[in-house]
């Protein structure tokens, strides 16, 4: 268990922290879609200090919005969709929005058809499958999203879908990553959120650009800004926050990018803001 009076002193912080953004599955949320105790009495704590944490993930935004409010941060901006939403909790005025253009999403759902993968459209807040598989079915328990089946996704020519999102093996995901984003160098944002999962999103996308417009909004500056996160795509915003911290569990990648690893998985969201916001050392 986390003891923040056992952490080594980490000599080389950067203070004033303003605000903090926090991934959801694999950093604040364990497998059982819970989070520790010790995370939400430190986000609460944070909270009554001034400092705004906000949830960024790549989960759709109905699903972000859900845990935000869960979580009782009812007031501030949701990153959702790995940043390609960004909008106020509840019905809230939308901040930003960059959806896939429809050319662009013609040709990913027509390569991935032809490479037989399992597709999942998401447009206006709806996750549109060809069919309920497993993949699907697995997708809404962990988010609370329910599929919704239409057959041919090519029928959706035309639309602009916030994501598109191929549910796969781990191993051949990873074997896909590379592929796709060498196809799509310049043209889509593409990444991992979980082993299973690979998103392309508008080139234009990413939680740390989404951050970074947060904090521009703010008035804050890279220095104010704490990231939390344990996998690819949330490197950018580990990269662009003045702290970006990994949980222990983290990719080899994101432990690298990152400025601080916790020692904790399950109390890595706690750990972080014991560390450099709520008694920085």
């Amino acid at each position: 268990m986390y003891n923040p009076d056992n952490c080594p002193i980490y000599t080389s912080m950067t203070p004033g922290i303003k605000l903090v953004a926090i991934d959801l599955d694999g950093t604040l949320l364990a497998d059982n879609h819970s989070t520790d105790p010790a995370n939400l009495a430190a986000i609460h704590q944070a909270e009554a200090q001034g400092v705004t944490v906000v949830i960024c993930t790549g989960r759709p935004y109905p699903s972000a919005n859900q845990v935000a409010s869960q979580l009782g941060l009812t007031d501030n901006p949701v990153i959702s969709y790995n940043g390609a939403l960004v909008r106020m909790p509840g019905d809230g005025e939308v901040l930003f929005s960059q959806p896939v253009s429809a050319e662009l999403a013609q040709q990913v759902v027509q390569d991935c058809v032809e490479r037989q993968l399992q597709i999942h459209y998401f447009l206006d807040d709806v996750m549109y499958v060809p069919r309920v598989s497993a993949g699907a079915r697995l997708y809404g328990q962990r988010t609370g999203m329910q599929p919704v089946p239409v057959g041919d996704l090519r029928k959706f020519a035309g639309s602009s879908p916030t994501k598109i999102l191929v549910f796969a093996g781990p191993e051949v995901v990873q074997r896909l990553l590379p592929e796709f984003e060498s196809r799509y160098h310049g043209k889509l944002y593409v990444t991992t959120s979980m082993p299973e999962y690979l998103e392309f999103l508008h080139p234009n996308v990413s939680k740390g650009n989404a951050l970074r417009a947060l904090a521009d909004q703010h008035g804050l500056d890279a220095s104010q800004i704490m990231a939390v996160g344990d996998l690819l795509n949330d490197l950018p915003m580990v990269e662009m926050a003045g702290v970006g911290v990994a949980v222990a569990h983290a990719e080899e990648v994101l432990q690298s990018a990152a400025d601080y690893v916790t020692d904790s998985s399950e109390q890595a969201v706690a750990e972080a803001l014991e560390q450099f916001v709520l008694n920085p050392r």
